[in-house]
């Protein structure tokens, strides 16, 4: 999440920080009924109910009833023909769905060449262990992206995704006449220019491109992601955080307008039968924030070892102001995979990490000041000691120079 026009001093960097999340925590939230999925008609097995004991155990994820509607808005939406019994297919006839679906289908093609292709043979061999242990993901800061902690760990049962963005809704097709899609689709590839050709969201982009106008909060996009890359949506559903820690689900189709609301998205393989789940909750993980919030506080105390990822985290944790999130990353990973922006390398000891160095280290881009690492740039220099690797793909903020790095911890035994 790249933030723009920071200043040299830390003093303005940290106003800077401070007033967005204050713009965050403002944006509105209201509930749009106009942008929900309610059609029973296209949906299965409703008859079942998603307990909160059910919604959050990866082994009874198979029991989930199957709603086929999301799917269906979800390729739509993803600019993807549909399947046979969709009632949106008659709307793949519209000239401005033709266009979508061409240009979407053009950056999918290439972004999966050039980067998607390249990071699943990588991760096949360099996170094989990771691979194999299938613990759940823990990504901070990350957007809707679920796109590249998928491709890197694409069997982990749970993925945990926290950012500043709304949490929002798929829209209601059903309900909107031609200009509305329209516009829908128009911001939804939009939305995705930055990803196409960076790989990361820019935070304040992101803030206006999901409002509720807009393409409506993280879900559609989370839902493109998954759909892209071959995965069937099964269901959409909303939960409350409550203070203890546990999960109180939400009335059928709810926004989420709530603090402390989120929302799962349960999903599988085409052809897989194995049911896997992302949530994602908007929230304010800054010290100051994360001490507030009692909910999350007792949720990330029970929450089992995990593997952490971390990119294009505006260097967030670098600071003080983000010194007790980065504590608890440190006590809940058993490995992190992330890039300069995240953990800073000091707080990685050998006596506790084993750490592995992946692609160059490269001074900072310089919307950032006062992160360049003195002690992690001798490290990748020490070709004896630390012997860093080739990093054959380009992911992060130097994504002009594809002078990019990955680094991998493991916590010690």
């Amino acid at each position: 999440m790249k933030i723009r026009s920071l200043q040299k001093k830390n003093k303005s960097f940290l106003f800077y920080i401070s007033f967005l999340f204050l713009i965050a925590s403002c944006v509105n939230q209201s509930n749009n009924n106009a942008n929900t999925t309610q059609h029973a008609s296209h949906r299965k097995d409703t008859s079942i109910n998603v307990t909160a004991d059910t919604a959050n155990r990866a082994e009874d994820f198979d029991k989930i009833p199957v709603d086929r509607n999301y799917n269906d808005i979800s390729r739509y939406v993803a600019g993807m023909r549909a399947w046979p019994g969709s009632p949106y297919a008659p709307l793949e006839n519209d000239s401005a769905w033709i266009k979508f679906h061409r240009n979407f289908d053009a950056s999918w093609k290439e972004v999966t060449l050039k980067r998607l292709q390249p990071m699943s043979t990588w991760a096949a061999t360099e996170l094989e262990s990771e691979q194999k242990d299938n613990l759940n993901i823990f990504y901070p800061l990350s957007g809707p992206d679920i796109l590249h902690a998928n491709i890197l760990f694409p069997d982990a049962k749970i993925y945990h995704l926290y950012a500043l963005e709304r949490n929002g809704a798929l829209p209601d097709l059903a309900h909107m006449n031609a200009k509305q899609i329209e516009n829908y689709i128009t911001a939804v590839y939009s939305s995705l220019g930055d990803v196409f050709t960076k790989s990361y969201f820019i935070t304040l982009k992101m803030m206006t491109a999901l409002t509720a106008d807009n393409v409506n909060g993280t879900l559609p996009l989370i839902c493109i992601f998954l759909v892209r890359t071959g995965h069937e949506v099964i269901n959409v559903q909303y939960f409350h955080l409550n203070d203890d820690g546990s999960e109180t689900p939400l009335d059928k189709d709810s926004l989420g307008i709530h603090h402390n609301d989120f929302v799962k998205v349960y999903f599988k393989n085409n052809g897989n039968t194995s049911v896997q789940m992302v949530s994602y909750m908007k929230c304010d993980l800054s010290n100051n924030g994360y001490a507030k919030n009692m909910a999350l506080q007792s949720f990330f105390t029970k929450m089992p070892q995990s593997i952490t990822y971390l990119k294009s985290a505006s260097y967030l944790l670098h600071y003080a102001f983000f010194s007790s999130f980065r504590n608890l990353i440190l006590s809940k990973s058993k490995t992190i995979l992330e890039d300069d922006t995240g953990i800073p390398y000091k707080y990685l000891p050998k006596d506790k990490w084993n750490v592995c160095l992946y692609g160059v280290y490269e001074t900072p881009v310089k919307d950032f000041s006062g992160v360049f690492q003195t002690d992690l740039l001798k490290a990748y220099q020490d070709t004896i000691l630390n012997k860093p690797k080739k990093l054959p793909f380009s992911l992060g903020y130097h994504w002009g120079s594809s002078k990019q790095n990955l680094i991998k911890a493991q916590l010690k035994d």
